[in-house]
This record gives structure tokens, sequence and C-alpha cells, in this order.
């Protein structure tokens, strides 16, 4: 008997919706073309786990700490999407994180994540789900927030080592997801004989974000103004009147 796959529904999660489930990428490419980069984000999360384990670092009148938590999830849910729908499998050894020494030694050098030397986002996100569930990341999100916005209510080392494993993972993940944007899909090692056929894809857009309509009215601005300069320049120089191509005789009636 085959095990059919449990359909992934909007109400399983807390923030994606019903056509980012049907195309991951309108919201990866959102998210890295018009809400950050990789490096600011990663940054992002850095300041968000350090503020968790230490709330004395939260900043919160100058971070917003409850915002970068929510595009966490985000972010998390869209790895869980992938992560179900090319079926990935979990992982023995999810922690092992370097197989060789050019492994680490691209780590150490380059800042990149890699994995029997290759760059490989699905390996980055199975590993994400084979350390735990995502319920457990919803949990551990929650305990990052409670702690960085309301240091009153917690206590100080709530999550112990793991606060270690919480910080590379999600670093790693950020990285997997920009490698996704970047190579235009997600990446995937299979026999030669195999032929890929995309399931349905959703063909709409991704509403933009208030960040994603300043850029795209700023850019449609700037090329309203070097419209106008072009036309400015053309006036100048042929007084307002058409050019005339030279290698076309006119014959006058």
């Amino acid at each position: 008997m085959k095990n059919k796959q449990k359909k992934l529904k909007a109400e399983n999660f807390r923030y994606i919706k019903k056509q980012v489930i049907k195309n991951p990428m309108m919201y990866i490419d959102d998210f890295f073309k018009h809400q950050t980069s990789v490096d600011h984000w990663m940054r992002d999360i850095s300041h968000m786990v350090n503020a968790s384990a230490y709330p004395e670092m939260a900043s919160p009148g100058v971070v917003d700490s409850g915002y970068y938590c929510k595009q966490l999830i985000e972010q998390v849910e869209v790895a869980y999407i992938i992560y179900k729908q090319c079926g990935l499998k979990k992982q023995q050894e999810p922690l092992v994180f370097f197989r060789k020494r050019d492994d680490y030694y691209a780590y150490s050098s380059r800042g990149e994540y890699s994995f029997n030397g290759q760059i490989n986002p699905s390996d980055t996100i199975s590993r994400f789900f084979s350390f735990q569930s995502l319920q457990k990341w919803y949990d551990t999100f929650d305990d990052m927030m409670l702690s960085s916005t309301h240091p009153e209510t917690i206590y100080y080392d709530q999550f112990g080592s793991k606060i270690a494993v919480f910080h590379e993972l999600l670093l790693r993940l950020a990285q997997a997801m920009y490698v996704i944007h970047r190579e235009g899909g997600l990446p995937l090692q299979v026999p030669s004989y195999v032929i890929a056929q995309p399931t349905d894809a959703f063909e709409g857009k991704m509403p933009r974000t208030k960040l994603g309509e300043l850029v795209h009215s700023i850019i449609d601005k700037q090329q309203a103004e070097e419209a106008a300069e072009l036309e400015l320049v053309f006036e100048k120089a042929y007084g307002g009147a058409k050019p005339v191509n030279k290698d076309v005789e006119v014959i006058e009636q």
C-alpha cells in the first residue's frame, strides 16, 4: 500500500499563505530581492539569537526583535514546505556539519556551508528539520520572542547549550534559502535517467511588501526622469522635430 503524503494547507502554518505553498519561490525571491540581503539577514539572525540567550543585549528601544522573529518563522515555514514537497529525508546525524576538510575550509575561509564539497541547500534543510520538528521550532521561536521582548519574565540560560545549535542551524538555513533564490530553484542530485517534471506551479504574482512597493516606485520614478532627460536632449538636438533619415529620399508630389 502506498503511503500517501498529507497535503500541506495554509491552516497548518502561522503566516504562510496558500499561494506560497503552491510556489515557495514567490516568497524566497521577494524576500531576497525586495526585503533584505543575505548578509544583512544573517546578522539580524545573530542578533536575535544573542538577545534571546542574554536579554540585556536585546536593545528593545532600538531593535524590533518581534518583527525579526516573525520573519524567522515565515522563512522556516517556507523551508518546511520545501522539505515536505521535495520528500527530503531525515538524517541520523544532523549536527555533523563537516564531512571533509574542504567543508571546513570553505566554512572558515569563505563563509560557505558545504557538505561533501558541495553547497547543498537540500542537505541543509534536511538537517534543520532532522534536528527538531516544525512544532518544536515554533516553540523555540516563541521562547526566543518572549526572552528578547520581555526579559523580566524569563530566566537566564533557559536554552542551555542548544542556543549554539539554534544559531548555527538558522544561519545555515538562511544561506540555503539564498542559494535557492540565486540558483532560481532547489538543486537536487538525481540519476541521469530521471526526467524531472515540475508539479502544478502557481502562476500568479507575490503581493509586494511595503518595501517592495517603495523600491518599485523609486525605479519607476527613475525611469520616468531618464525618459524626460532624453526627450529634452532630443528637443535641443532637433528643435522638437523628428530626425530625418538621410538614407531615405523624400519625394515631394
